[in-house]
């Protein structure tokens, strides 16, 4: 099973997107994987459960807190 990365550009939007998903779906902090991109934080958002990827979309977006990137990671 592949990893679902989610990236943003601070870490303030890391850590708020992390709070936001946690009650609902599993994810956590990680490093962002190198290669990815250098205008992005160096912490991003995993998500667990790779097809909670529309739930956790979808609550990001309600909340303004889109990512700068969404990462199949195999």
């Amino acid at each position: 099973m592949g990893r679902l990365i989610l990236t943003f550009e601070t870490l303030f939007q890391v850590l708020s997107a992390d709070k936001l998903l946690r009650n609902t779906l599993a994810c956590r902090p990680t490093p962002t994987p190198a290669g990815l991109s250098t205008s992005i934080c160096s912490i991003s958002l995993e998500l667990l459960d790779p097809s909670d990827r529309q739930a956790a979309l979808n609550l990001l977006d309600s909340a303004s807190l889109a990512p700068t990137g969404v990462h199949d990671i195999p």
